[in-house]
C-alpha cells in the first residue's frame, strides 16, 4: 500500500480470515478488547492513526500484504520478524498453521531448552498439536551430548560434534526460512519469506543430515 494509506475495516476482515484465528487472539497481541476490536472491524469505532498501524504491523508480521483497492494477499517474499515473547509465541503459530496439513520441517543448531523457556506454559499445548500433525516429516539437529529431545514423538533427531554445531537456530518449514535470536532475556525471530532460498538451506539439511550421528 502507499506510505500513509491506513487500512480498511474490510481488510482487516479479510486478513484475520486469512489466518483463521479470532477476534480475541488478535485483541490479545494488541493490547485491546475483543468488542473493541469487533467495532473497529466493522467500522462502528473510530480509531487513532497510530492504532490502525499497529493493526497492520500485527497482520505483515504474520506474513499478509495489503495492496490497493482494499487487496490483501499472502506475501510471497520479503523478512517478517517476530520479537519477545509474545511474537515467539506468534511465530510458533504460524510454525504449526503453516504444516498442519504435513510436509517437511528442517531445525538445526537446536538447543530445545530455549524454546521451553520462550513456549513457557504454552509449551505442552504446541507439543500436542504438533503431535496430531499427519504426514509430517520434522528434523531436527542437535549438539552432540545434548539428550532433551522434548520433540522426539513428532519429530527425529540427530547429533553434530560440538565444532559444528552453530549458535543462531535455522528453522525451515513450507517456503519460509527463519533465523531465531536467542538472549537471556529477549529473543527475536526473522523468517525469511521466499521459496528458492528455502529450498538451498533445504538441501544443505540435508547433507548435513547424511553426516550426523543417529540419537540412541
Amino acid at each position: 500500500m502507499e506510505e500513509n494509506q491506513l487500512i480498511t475495516p474490510t481488510q482487516m476482515r479479510a486478513a484475520r480470515a486469512m489466518l483463521d484465528v479470532p477476534q480475541g487472539h488478535v485483541a490479545e497481541h494488541l493490547g485491546i478488547a475483543a468488542n473493541t476490536l469487533s467495532k473497529i472491524e466493522s467500522g462502528q469505532s473510530d480509531i487513532s492513526a497510530s492504532r490502525m498501524s499497529d493493526i497492520e504491523r500485527f497482520y505483515e508480521r504474520s506474513g499478509i500484504e495489503f495492496t490497493e483497492n482494499e487487496g490483501v494477499q499472502w506475501k510471497t517474499g520479503g523478512v517478517v520478524s517476530y520479537k519477545g515473547k509474545s511474537g515467539f509465541l506468534d511465530f510458533m503459530d504460524d510454525v504449526y498453521e503453516t504444516m498442519k496439513s504435513g510436509g517437511d520441517v528442517f531445525v538445526s543448531n537446536v538447543d530445545e531448552a530455549h524454546f521451553i523457556k520462550w513456549l513457557g506454559d504454552q509449551a505442552n499445548m504446541h507439543v500436542a498439536r504438533m503431535q496430531k500433525i499427519q504426514n509430517l516429516n520434522f528434523r531436527i539437529l542437535v549438539a552432540e551430548g545434548d539428550n532433551n529431545t522434548v520433540a522426539s514423538d513428532y519429530a527425529s533427531y540427530r547429533a553434530l560434534p560440538e565444532d559444528r554445531f552453530g549458535n543462531i537456530p535455522l528453522y525451515l518449514y513450507s517456503d519460509k526460512a527463519a533465523l531465531i535470536v536467542f538472549s537471556e532475556d529477549d529473543v527475536e525471530v526473522f523468517v525469511i519469506v521466499h521459496s528458492a532460498i528455502s529450498k538451498y538451506f533445504k538441501n544443505r539439511f540435508e547433507n548435513t543430515w547424511e553426516q550426523a550421528k543417529d540419537i540412541i
